[in-house]
């Protein structure tokens, strides 16, 4: 349930929210977690920031402890990460009070002596139980486990990263072995109450729980849309991207006998702005200003243009129609795909003018966003879609944008086997299996494996990517000159869901 911050029972119990007669619990244990937070400014639509996360813990700290945790993904990717590599988000939630973060797969496209200087500077501790340096050893600053008291319980934590294709420098283990390891180290330590601060798959994290009887509450990332999965009277809890909500759990009894209540807060203008964090979040701002330029509109969006993950990982977009129209026809090409994940927004370009700094936002990866063109037959392009929408991909970074083909998806049916009927040109006819057409791609998927897309046809494109536009700037021409500098958005049935 999603509760805004008037509706919010700040004698902060919060189990007798809209129970006047019950009485609060005696010493609970609370957290308010949040979790893959690129932004740390509000966003266009007004939610988010960590300014009112601030804001939020100062509130529930007044009726007493909580733990601020943050469940990875947060030193980057974001316009300002591009040239800062997260130094501002320490910055910004050392000011802000966090307790505890863990890794988010994001964490490590950092090179290692950039995210070991993040660390250092983190007042807030790390925590990892299965990724380490690639011997073996810890990061500085990081903590395998933790332990800290709340009233009279010995509350233990750990972290856990999905595994990755990762830097060289960076190892992660097995993470159900190194949660057994992690529970096993805290049990032994005499923890009342065991919590994982995880950056995984729902799934997984639901898995995890099934399994680990001991472990009591799961604090998780990597989705960027909020869940409260329980098994049996746990809870696994994710908040939605970019702190547009925070969750709240509230956990009263003692070991073996733990009650659980939560609560999804809205974080949104009715939560005011802790005045210490938004200076700093407005220094970075100005900061970013001096190094780009002034803003300056280069369009004007007509309607609406929803940018949001939440659709684009499992429909067509109206934003992705945008960018992969750019794509096709700044390159000459027949046919523009792009990986979901490439489109970094996470929200919705209000009706009015377009800036540049909006753009730059879109695609935060400037070398991985680099578009290539090469030829693909109709029946290699079909597998590629077939990658896109299926059961690994579909709903994740991995879900296929297009431009210049329609084609229809039965997610009922078995993974390389969702695509039903032809694959059609935009204007009309099929594309034959054995037909060639050029593809136009952007680079991490085609050239760097991104998101399991494998692609040997673009081999020959790939070894010139870095001269080749980048995304943003053929979307800026795309605006400018096609377009004519109005964007009337709106999805086209290039993707139809069945």
């Amino acid at each position: 349930m999603r509760v805004p911050l008037p509706a919010l029972c700040l004698s902060l119990a919060l189990v007798s929210c809209g129970l006047p007669s019950a009485p609060p619990p005696t010493n609970p244990v609370r957290f308010l977690l949040v979790n893959d937070v690129y932004v740390a400014d509000t966003l266009s639509d007004g939610s988010g920031g960590i300014a009112r996360l601030a804001t939020l813990k100062s509130r529930i700290t007044a009726e007493g402890p909580v733990l601020f945790v943050l469940a990875g993904d947060v030193l980057s990717p974001s316009l300002l990460s591009k040239y800062y590599s997260g130094r501002q988000m320490v910055d910004i939630f050392n000011e802000a009070r966090l307790d505890y973060a863990t890794f988010g797969n994001h964490e490590f496209e950092l090179s290692q002596d950039t995210l070991l200087a993040r660390i250092a500077a983190s007042k807030f501790k790390w925590l990892s139980a299965n990724c380490t340096a690639a011997d073996g050893a810890p990061f500085p600053g990081v903590l395998a486990v933790d332990t800290v008291r709340i009233y009279k319980h010995k509350v233990g934590l750990f972290g856990l990263t999905l595994p990755g294709d990762y830097r060289r420098y960076v190892r992660c283990a097995n993470p159900d072995s190194a949660a057994r390891h992690a529970i096993d180290t805290l049990s032994a330590l005499g923890a009342d109450l065991i919590v994982a601060v995880t950056h995984q798959t729902v799934a997984s994290d639901r898995a995890l729980l099934d399994r680990e009887p001991r472990l009591d509450l799961i604090l998780g990332g990597h989705e960027h849309e909020a869940h409260d999965v329980m098994v049996g009277t746990r809870h696994v809890l994710k908040a939605d991207a970019n702190a547009r909500t925070a969750q709240f759990a509230t956990l009263f009894g003692a070991k073996d006998a733990w009650r659980q209540a939560v609560r999804l807060i809205v974080v949104d203008a009715a939560v005011p702005l802790d005045s210490a964090v938004e200076r700093i979040v407005r220094r970075w701002n100005d900061s970013l200003k001096v190094r780009l330029g002034p803003e300056r509109v280069i369009g004007t969006a007509a309607v609406p243009i929803d940018g949001k993950d939440a659709r684009s990982r499992r429909a067509e977009s109206p934003l992705a129609d945008v960018v992969t129209d750019a794509m096709r026809v700044g390159t000459g090409a027949d046919v523009a795909l792009l990986n979901a994940g490439a489109l970094r927004l996470d929200d919705v370009i209000h009706a009015g003018p377009i800036t540049n700094y909006q753009l730059e936002s879109i695609f935060l990866f400037a070398d991985e966003s680099r578009v290539i063109t090469f030829p693909l037959t109709g029946a290699r392009l079909r597998e590629l879609l077939e990658h896109g929408v299926g059961e690994g991909a579909f709903g994740k970074g991995g879900f296929p944008q297009v431009s210049g083909i329609r084609f229809t998806v039965d997610s009922s049916q078995p993974s390389g086997h969702r695509i039903v009927g032809d694959i059609e040109r935009a204007g009309g006819g099929p594309i034959r299996p054995d037909e060639r057409v050029t593809v136009a791609f952007d680079v991490y998927p085609a050239c760097g494996g991104g998101d399991g897309y494998l692609v040997p046809e673009a081999t020959l494109a790939c070894a010139a990517s870095a001269e080749a536009p980048r995304a943003a700037d053929l979307l800026l021409r795309h605006i400018s000159g096609p377009l004519n500098g109005k964007v009337f958005a709106g999805t086209s049935d290039r993707i139809r869901l069945k």
